[in-house]
């Protein structure tokens, strides 16, 4: 399943790269009109705001003795930033993440929960801190700004609960496993009605976070260290704005700092990942309001994003498969099984892949001009046309969740469709460019044969 992540994972890259290949192409011209000293020092800001909060990472998993080094911190905080991007709203996809990633590590889910609870309240915190300081800045300049204000109540609740999380594991621990075990019997009635097993986890969650929270409170040092970090890490990213402003000739720092809060909270509350296009049209918003000039404005907001999302965003994918996330508990060497678990994991996601591109393409076409690129190597409409491509989608979707179930009957479904439409592209066609494609995972296929030895709807393996 790793490797069938790893896959979607490049493509989401691709297709985020190619669809904001215009804004990438504005970045580079944008930052070679810029100062090259404020833009150096904005570069040495954004390293060490990386750097601090993976230090506030680490302090917080230190917190609930659970040691990690500075440079895993530091992968799995820009790991998150190419995970939160396709999880929106942004940074909903961090909490799972950090547990999983914890855990795989060997942490006990109640210590990898704790850590990864703590870890963002030092975030929100950070949040919290910016949120008032725009609000001071802005009643001092007359210009408030109702979404900081927004911004402001969020951090708060969202602080309020997480830390209320652990003030109820400490003071009252018996109202901690109760709405734990009311979590777990609603949990196994979901689980019911898809004929599984039930889970039992109540109790020893409740007691590892019961631990922590004891633990925690002996610890107050390591909280406050933690909360410490992750607003000193704030702190840095406001100055990268302030010397990308400097860059550009706005040499003005409170309307700096009341824009740099705006696009801070902006990518807390917008509808699209890490406030794609929200973001940058607020900062130009905010600083015009500051009789900065449209041009000027544009600029900082794209290299700021530039340097704070793009090049993260793009380290983020490299290293993401070096998170624990991913990592066994214990190094094993791969069995014949597990082999044939990554084979039908790999051809199944690539088939699947293909079905909902051919889906998205017959639905959505107008909207997929700008990945052209891409869906030129998976456009089967000049074989299948209209409601034929959408049914061909679904086929093709369902040939790839039997793949990775290993049947025996899907794998030779799909090669007879793959062998269908790859001749179909390559002769009727004639566009070779989709039928490459096709018959290179036929004879993927083809050569992993052996791998898909399964019989039934239940997956049992041939004797």
């Amino acid at each position: 399943m790793k490797k069938a992540v790893l896959i979607i994972a490049a493509i989401l890259l691709m297709v985020f790269i190619i669809g904001n290949a215009e804004q990438f192409q504005d970045f580079a011209t944008t930052i070679s009109s810029g100062a090259v000293i404020p833009v150096v020092v904005a570069l040495v800001f954004a390293v060490i705001r990386y750097i601090t909060q993976a230090a506030s990472y680490g302090a917080a998993f230190d917190a609930v003795q659970f040691k990690t080094t500075l440079w895993h911190n530091l992968v799995i905080i820009l790991s998150l930033m190419f995970v939160n991007t396709f999880v929106v709203p942004a940074g909903s996809g961090s909490l799972p993440f950090i547990i999983g990633d914890a855990h795989k590590r060997g942490a006990d889910i109640g210590t990898a929960t704790s850590g990864a609870l703590l870890s963002q309240i030092g975030f929100f915190s950070a949040l919290f801190f910016i949120s008032i300081v725009g609000i001071v800045v802005m009643l001092f300049t007359n210009s408030f700004n109702v979404v900081v204000l927004i911004g402001f109540f969020s951090t708060t609740i969202v602080l309020v609960v997480e830390v209320g999380a652990f003030v109820v594991g400490y003071f009252k621990p018996r109202l901690l496993i109760s709405l734990l075990h009311w979590v777990e019997r609603l949990c196994n009635w979901f689980l019911k009605l898809f004929k599984r097993e039930p889970a039992h986890w109540a109790a020893d969650t409740a007691t590892s976070f019961i631990d922590s929270s004891q633990m925690l409170a002996k610890n107050v040092h390591g909280i406050v260290l933690t909360i410490a970090w992750a607003s000193l890490s704030a702190v840095m990213n406001m100055a990268c704005f302030i010397a990308i402003g400097f860059a550009f000739g706005y040499v003005e720092v409170m309307p700096l700092v009341a824009a740099f809060t705006v696009a801070v909270v902006s990518i807390m509350l917008s509808p699209t990942p890490q406030g794609v296009g929200v973001t940058e049209a607020a900062i130009a918003l905010i600083l015009t309001i500051y009789n900065s000039s449209l041009s000027i404005a544009t600029a900082i907001a794209l290299v700021y994003r530039g340097i704070m999302l793009w090049i993260p965003f793009c380290i983020g994918a490299l290293l993401l498969s070096q998170s624990g996330f991913f990592k066994e508990k214990e190094k094993t060497t791969p069995s014949e099984e597990n082999k044939k678990k990554d084979v039908g994991w790999i051809s199944g996601t690539l088939m699947i892949v293909l079905g909902v591109a051919n889906i998205m393409i017959a639905t959505l076409s107008p909207d997929l001009d700008a990945y052209t690129v891409l869906t030129q190597f998976v456009d089967l409409s000049n074989t299948l046309a209209g409601p034929a491509l959408i049914v061909g989608g679904v086929l093709l979707v369902a040939l790839g969740i039997t793949l990775i179930m290993r049947l025996r009957i899907g794998w030779a479904a799909s090669m007879a469709v793959l062998s269908i439409l790859g001749g179909s592209e390559l002769v009727v066609a004639q566009t070779i460019t989709v039928a490459i494609p096709l018959i290179l995972l036929a004879i993927w296929l083809f050569i992993k044969r052996r791998s898909f030895d399964r019989s039934g709807l239940l997956g049992r393996s041939r004797a």
